[in-house]
């Protein structure tokens, strides 16, 4: 059983749209990389040279790519890859798509092994590994786990991303076809992983001007304004209207 297999995948810039590695697996492999034991670094579906040379950049030797097609569900190409892993290592959900985050339950309920999320460090102890996971509000946990187990490394993980021209250079790039396979699970239906935003509009369309007297200006509570008349008259309104209020009592 091969010990570490870290699942890395290639995004789409959001500005630029050119494909690039995505920064959670990035981390995920990072965080493999330094346990100091053999990684794997495996993506399925296609991957330009640029991105798998990126990756590569992070010390790994090799990257694996199964070919298959953009029909073929992910998680039935990446079973029979990762049956006979001890650890499989994911990011916790991708930068860009809103409907991520699945993979690592799912590939946790096809293989019948526990998975842990936002895992920050990885510690091996004797035959097992002990994890830190993030938990709200800042707390810290720590875990005994011991393989097989998938875990899914958070994007807050203290490591420093590596890029070196000579092991992006030197790392080979393994293509291979994907084993065939039973499908894992009842087909679903593909949504749309990007909406389209509903744009806020102001209730009342007014000027700068107009914005800025509003936001300086107290709105007027009623009253009268009294300019004419005698001292009297001016002092009795005054006072009726703090009897009025009960703000006085005689």
């Amino acid at each position: 059983m091969s010990q570490i297999t870290v699942l890395v995948a290639p995004r789409s810039h959001p500005t630029s749209q050119r494909l690039t590695r995505c920064q959670a697996d990035a981390t995920a492999a990072t965080v493999g990389l330094g346990l100091g034991q053999p990684v794997r670094l495996l993506c399925a579906g296609p991957m330009p040279d640029s991105v798998a040379r990126d990756y590569l950049a992070l010390g790994a030797p090799v990257l694996e790519v199964l070919a298959s097609t953009a029909e073929a569900p992910l998680l039935d190409t990446l079973l029979p890859a990762l049956r006979d892993v001890a650890l499989v290592l994911t990011g916790t959900r991708s930068e860009a798509d809103q409907g991520s985050g699945v993979l690592p339950y799912a590939l946790a309920a096809a293989l019948g092994r526990p998975v842990v999320t936002d895992v920050l460090r990885i510690e091996a102890d004797g035959n097992g590994w002990i994890v830190t996971q993030a938990l709200p509000k800042g707390a810290r946990r720590r875990l005994k786990v011991q393989a097989p187990a998938v875990l899914a490394i958070s994007a807050a993980a203290p490591v420093t991303l590596r890029h070196s021209l000579a092991d992006a250079l030197v790392g080979k790039i393994v293509r291979t076809a994907a084993a065939a396979v039973a499908p894992a699970s009842p087909r679903g239906t593909l949504v749309a992983t990007r909406k389209r935003r509903k744009l806020l509009e102001a209730k009342t369309v007014q000027s700068g001007h107009a914005r800025m007297l509003g936001a300086i200006e107290s709105p007027s509570t009623g009253g009268v304004v009294l300019q004419t008349g005698s001292v009297d008259a001016k002092a009795q309104a005054v006072l009726d209207y703090l009897r009025t209020h009960s703000l006085v009592t005689f």
